[in-house]
Formats: C-alpha cells, sequence, structure tokens
C-alpha cells in the first residue's frame, strides 16, 4: 500500500494537497453548516452536491487533460519502465480517494450535526445509515462520471462546466431518498454502478495513455 501512495503522491504538488486535504473538505462543511441554520436538512444535501463539483474542479490540475490526443503531462514517465503501472496505481488511488474523502467529509458533518443537535448518532438507525452511505456513493458516482468526461479537455473552464452539470445531477439523484425504504437496495445499485464507472474512468485513461507511447 505504501508503494502504491507513493506513486499516487508523485502526481500531487503540496498545494493540491493542503487544497484537497485541508481546504475542500473545510470550505464545504462550512458552507454546508451555513446552509444548516437557514434551511434543517439543507447542509448535508449541499455538501453532496457540491463535493462533485469540488472534486472535478481540482482534476484540472492532477489528471486533467489525460485523454486528449495532444496532452503532454505524462510524458517524462515514459522514460521508466513502470511507467504505466505508476499511471494505473496513481489513477485507482485517485478513485479511493475521492470515495474514502466523501465518505469521511458526509460522516464527520453528519456527526457534529448530530451531536449539535443532541442527537445520539445510533438513533439515526438502520435507514439513516443507509442514507448516509447512499449520499456518499451519490457524490462519488456523480464524481467520477464528471472526471471521466472531463479528462477530455484540458482547460479549467471545461471542468467548471462538467462541474455544473454535476451539481445538477447530484441534485436529481437527492429526490430518490424519496424511496427511503428501499435504500439499502439503492445502496447496492449504486455501488455497483460506482464501481463500473470507476474501471471505465481508469480504462479509458490507461488506452490514451498506451497510444501515447506509440505516438498515436
Amino acid at each position: 500500500m505504501r508503494k502504491k501512495i507513493k506513486s499516487y503522491l508523485v502526481f500531487t504538488s503540496l498545494w493540491y494537497r493542503l487544497g484537497v486535504y485541508l481546504a475542500l473538505p473545510l470550505v464545504i462543511s462550512g458552507l454546508g453548516f451555513l446552509i444548516e441554520r437557514g434551511l434543517a436538512g439543507g447542509g448535508l444535501i449541499i455538501v453532496t452536491v457540491l463535493l462533485p463539483m469540488a472534486e472535478i474542479i481540482s482534476d484540472v490540475w492532477l489528471f486533467g487533460g489525460i485523454q486528449t490526443k495532444d496532452s503532454l503531462r505524462l510524458e517524462y514517465l515514459k522514460a521508466s519502465g513502470h511507467g504505466r503501472e505508476i499511471i494505473r496505481t496513481a489513477l485507482e488511488m485517485d478513485l479511493l480517494r475521492k470515495l474514502l474523502s466523501g465518505i469521511g467529509i458526509l460522516a464527520l458533518f453528519s456527526l457534529v450535526l448530530a451531536v449539535g443537535k443532541g442527537e445520539l448518532p445510533e438513533a439515526a438507525g438502520v435507514q439513516g445509515f443507509g442514507i448516509l452511505v447512499y449520499l456518499a456513493l451519490l457524490s462519488y458516482l456523480v464524481s467520477t462520471l464528471g472526471t471521466f468526461l472531463s479528462r477530455y479537455g484540458s482547460l479549467l473552464w471545461i471542468n467548471m462546466v462538467v462541474g455544473y452539470g454535476a451539481m445538477i445531477l447530484a441534485l436529481l439523484g437527492i429526490f430518490l431518498l424519496g424511496l427511503a425504504e428501499y435504500i439499502l437496495i439503492i445502496d447496492i445499485l449504486f455501488a455497483i454502478f460506482g464501481f463500473l464507472m470507476s474501471v471505465v474512468a481508469v480504462k479509458a485513461a490507461m488506452k490514451r495513455v498506451e497510444r501515447s507511447y506509440y505516438d498515436e
């Protein structure tokens, strides 16, 4: 695992890490608490909706443009015999980081919110837990889909446009909470969709990388 983490960190600058691991959770959670003060229940929704947009926009400084024909971002890795393995590992670790970040931010936000209201987390029950898992999976699925699409361009505005579309898609996904009695089934379906989208995202990027080795 340490080797995999190192492969991922090769692509991340200090500013990117500070932004993704510190600024992103603080800003999104702060906005969530602000919304919650004026609209009960709105905080969790805004966090779920904003997470994909933040992930998609930030990807422009990580793997942005990797799927474009003229991408030069990874040229230096061709000098290494392990270049392709490093790239694949980094792509997979980035998706894992997105998933864990979403789960962590949403879980911590919900916990702080519950404690602030004097409610015990256990009181949410199985359905409450299922809803939290659904929001995390929804955020991840939309984020991965948006990241996959935005990597066909290398400009920030493209990521922003895709990010806005991801927000709308995530907001539409919130309406499925009306089927809360089936939340566990929905969680399983979204977990499957998320896994399949992850495979597609990695394969698409690696296909472009493989072709670049032959200057196609």
